[in-house]
């Protein structure tokens, strides 16, 4: 491609304007047709505009509720508003302060209307989950910034172009602006309780994808002489014979916008905009930055994550990450077979920490696992005794207490080597029988919260075969010993029964008494009331302090204790 020759007797800028216009094939009696066609579509604002905007912004919101960016996609194409937008945008170029402010109007009162008819839509709707297609557009970066940008020189540059050469790439700049879905998933997070990070993040996406297009679409228009004095003229002349319609018409006719006169200086239209796409460039270089961080952490942990994959040994099962202002903390969930000590714990939070770039807290929790074979595993705990060939009878009534001592003679000697997360202590049994003749064994461990449903399966299995009682089935029984506050938040009588039921069936708790700083003896008084008016002895209250303002009640295992309570 070869460039003309430049006039050397013309300014500079001329010069350069002409040649872009020449290689851009704007010639210089297109640039009156390029305004009269851009400056009509950008005030055409009747009915038919805002219904196809309010159906298109409908559109969006059902995808992004259904999570199909096929449907998502559709609604961009629909979408009318980058008319108005590249308007604005050509506005600010010529510096036609009273196309500025149509195009604006149109622009502002069409985000409105979207993001109300997404609130409305998300209102109705019968679900209102958060699908990846709406994550994904509350976190904006300065890489959508660039993107908006690109899609705006593409936008103006396809808009200058005459004839149809580039005719065909007008739905992918309708694709790529992506000014609707924006603007919907803040209705979405308005229609569903105000939630405010949506509202953020997407709106802060919208401010960054109408900046760039107008950004870069002022630069188009003015490197091919948009703003020269022969087009100015035209705007004179279009202004007798145009017909702009709706709200662009209205805010067109109002007397002080009549009134307005042109924005001589291209650097303070350029400033005015440069200084919005600044102002939303720190927020999204900050998002930027902590999503860097969060995948420089993951990475790291991921890394250092191995040393728990040791195989035939142990199995990383879920990882979950929390991020914070100062340090990371990583919850692991391992399968294991062999018990992981604090050294191999503290090897995976340096390793982890010096390839993060900061402190990683390792919460570590052990499933107990062998390969894959849980039956395996129970063997190893226990040698299983031979067993006859066919199954015994299933026990009588008359043989419960026989078996009940059976079972907590093998249960004492397993305790000290089965494999149990921190936290988690045995506390009794229980041995019934079901109408079909089965023995039952329940199992009670105390922990602050209950074991995952899959780690009480695996437990039960283990101790249903330590017993060797064929055709026995055992289940974990969770004991909560989160504190209970008193006093004046005193629980119901319910909680309080609950509580004096569980010590009723597992004789090793006992219920701890705790007192905040400034509690009265007369208040521990009647605490201790209102526990023993609940059935409780008062052999099984014991009382200590507690750093926590109030009077609080907790479920603890009496200490030095086997699996079935007893001494």
């Amino acid at each position: 491609m070869r460039l003309p020759r430049m006039d050397e007797s013309k300014p500079v800028m001329e010069r350069v304007e002409e040649t872009a216009g020449e290689q851009l094939g704007v010639r210089e009696w297109d640039r009156p047709g390029i305004f009269q066609d851009t400056a009509s579509a950008a005030t055409d604002a009747d009915l038919p505009y805002w219904l196809v905007l309010v159906l298109s912004g409908a559109i969006a919101t059902l995808g992004l509720a259904l999570d199909s960016s096929a449907v998502v996609i559709g609604a961009m194409l629909v979408a009318p508003l980058l008319a108005p937008v590249i308007g604005l945008a050509l506005a600010l170029a010529m510096g036609d302060a009273r196309l500025a402010l149509q195009t604006g109007a149109v622009v502002l009162a069409s985000t409105f209307a979207v993001v109300l008819a997404g609130a409305l839509l998300t209102v109705l709707l019968p679900f209102q989950t958060i699908t990846p297609e709406i994550s994904a557009r509350t976190q904006p970066t300065t890489l959508d910034l660039a993107i908006a940008v690109f899609s705006g020189l593409v936008g103006a540059l396809v808009t200058v172009a005459r004839g149809k050469r580039l005719s065909a790439a007008i739905p992918g700049v309708a694709i790529a602006v992506a000014l609707i879905p924006p603007l919907a998933v803040a209705g979405f997070g308005i229609g569903s309780g105000w939630n405010t990070e949506i509202i953020r993040g997407s709106l802060l996406l919208y401010g960054a994808n109408l900046a760039g297009i107008v950004l870069s679409g002022m630069a188009v228009f003015l490197l091919i002489g948009m703003h020269r004095r022969e087009v100015l003229r035209t705007v004179v002349n279009w202004r007798k014979s145009a017909h702009p319609t709706g709200l662009a018409a209205w805010v067109g006719n109002l007397p002080w916008v009549c009134d307005l006169g042109t924005i001589r200086s291209p650097w303070a239209r350029v400033g005015m905009v440069l200084g919005f796409v600044v102002a939303l460039a720190f927020p999204l270089s900050q998002t930027l930055s902590q999503i860097a961080r969060e995948q420089r952490v993951r990475g790291a942990i991921a890394s250092a994550a191995e040393v728990f994959q040791v195989p035939g040994r142990s199995s990383v099962l879920s990882r979950q990450i929390i991020v914070r202002d100062v340090g990371t903390q990583v919850f692991l969930r391992v399968a294991t077979a062999e018990w992981f000590d604090a050294g191999e714990r503290e090897t995976f939070e340096r390793e982890a920490s010096a390839a993060a770039g900061e402190p990683v807290q390792l919460v570590l929790e052990q499933l107990p696992a062998s390969g894959g074979d849980l039956e395996q595993l129970a063997g190893m705990i226990l040698p299983q005794s031979p067993r006859p060939a066919l199954p015994p009878p299933p026990p009588t009534p008359t043989r419960l207490p026989n078996l009940l001592a059976e079972v907590r003679q093998r249960l004492q000697r397993a305790a000290g080597t089965l494999p149990v997360p921190d936290g988690v202590e045995f506390i009794g049994i229980e041995l019934s029988m079901d109408g079909a003749g089965r023995t039952l064994l329940g199992v009670g461990y105390a922990a602050a919260n209950p074991l995952p449903p899959e780690a009480e399966q695996i437990l039960a299995r283990q101790l249903a075969a330590t017993v060797g009682e064929p055709g026995m089935e055992a289940r974990m029984l969770h004991v909560p010993t989160t504190p209970i506050a008193l006093g004046a938040a005193a629980p119901d009588g319910a909680r309080l029964r609950e509580v004096s039921a569980l010590l009723l069936r597992f004789p090793r708790l006992r219920i701890q008494l705790l007192a905040g700083e400034g509690v009265s003896a007369e208040e521990r008084g009647a605490a201790l009331e209102l526990l023993t008016d609940q059935g409780i002895e008062r052999s099984r209250i014991t009382q200590g302090e507690s750093e926590v303002p109030g009077l609080w009640a907790r479920l603890r295992p009496a200490p030095e204790r086997g699996v079935d309570g007893s001494g």
